[in-house]
């Protein structure tokens, strides 16, 4: 889904810019002072863990590959507002460090990358758990909305690439939403064995209340085993499963080098991120520059995270002369 500059129209890309500007905006209203100490942890794992997730390309038919996407799993874990802001950041530490999409392309890529998986994905997620029976409700639902999540973001790119002149509809659909059937039952598998990992780290509290969105008190303790879980799983997949994934271009770029008229008189910003590709230039082995790339991508994404949802993070009036004192409870 990382599309290049080039790939949709100017206009097309202009207003999805703007468009996702206000959704951020918005979100960051929504959170502002609403979330702790420990929860910050949380969303900064679950950024880690939603970088290194992507980086692992699936094999699919055609010779193309699709990624996972995280976004469902974050906005369970997070609610939909500090999950879009957190898979933002780690769709900027993609683009302008790794340039993994254009830069002229935000603005649909975030769509498609973030918004769907966030806020779609939440939205069936809630509508889907109110219709199955517990205590397997959240489980059932997390991986129907994880699956349909995934074909509703390649129903997505079909429509933009239709709006923006490229292709018509009914052409993209087939070699788009085939990929995305298979990689969404992966992603649907993934989310019920991470919310399993969730519930076992927080006994007694349902995987989808470790951040407070209704008032509810959770145990700062319990928050930061499943963020510190999440982070050493981001190193895992880093260190060990994304050297070994696919190594075909994802269907989008086959898509975009199949057809060279694309980049015609559209705007296409020339930028060399410092590390192109997740590979760390210098280094001849191709494992080893990918593995020292996406771990520096990694920790690079958490500790800007870390530094944006400090920022925002809930405070309480102090005395005169003393320390600021981050509370755990309030929610003014």
């Amino acid at each position: 889904m990382h599309a290049p500059d080039g790939f949709y129209s100017d206009s097309l890309c202009l207003v999805m810019d703007l468009a996702c500007t206000g959704v951020l905006t918005y979100s960051l209203k929504k959170i502002w002072g609403q979330i702790n100490t420990s929860e910050v942890l949380l969303a900064s794992a679950v950024g880690a863990f939603g970088f290194a997730l992507e980086m692992a390309n699936f094999e699919v038919t055609r010779g193309s590959s699709c990624h996972f996407m995280g976004g469902v799993f974050a906005s369970i874990v997070l609610g939909p507002y500090l999950a879009t802001l957190v898979m933002t950041l780690a769709h900027l530490i993609q683009v302008f460090i790794f340039q993994d999409g254009g830069i002229m392309a935000l603005g649909p890529n975030m769509v498609t990358i973030v918004l769907v998986s966030t806020f779609g994905g939440y939205y069936l997620y809630s509508q889907l758990k109110n219709l199955v029976i517990e205590p397997y409700g959240c489980y059932i639902s997390a991986f129907l909305s994880a699956w349909l999540t995934l074909l509703i973001t390649a129903l997505t790119v079909c429509g933009m690439l239709s709006i923006s002149g490229i292709e018509a509809f009914s052409a993209t659909i087939s070699p788009m939403l085939g990929p995305h059937v298979e990689v969404g039952i992966a992603e649907g598998v993934l989310t019920i064995l991470l919310m399993v990992g969730i519930q076992a780290l927080s006994p007694g509290r349902s995987p989808d209340h470790l951040i407070i969105s209704d008032h509810q008190e959770n145990s700062p303790r319990s928050v930061r085993k499943v963020a510190f879980a999440l982070l050493g799983m981001s190193f895992l997949v880093s260190l060990a499963i994304s050297p070994f994934a696919a190594r075909s271009a994802e269907g989008l770029k086959i898509f975009a080098l199949n057809r060279t008229y694309l980049s015609s008189h559209r705007i296409h910003i020339s930028y060399h991120a410092p590390i192109p590709d997740y590979h760390l230039p210098g280094i001849r082995n191709q494992r080893v520059a990918k593995i020292l790339g996406g771990t520096i991508g990694t920790v690079a994404t958490f500790f800007l995270c870390f530094l944006v949802c400090s920022l925002i993070r809930e405070r309480v009036y102090h005395e005169p002369g003393t320390d600021p004192v981050y509370s755990e409870a309030y929610h003014g």
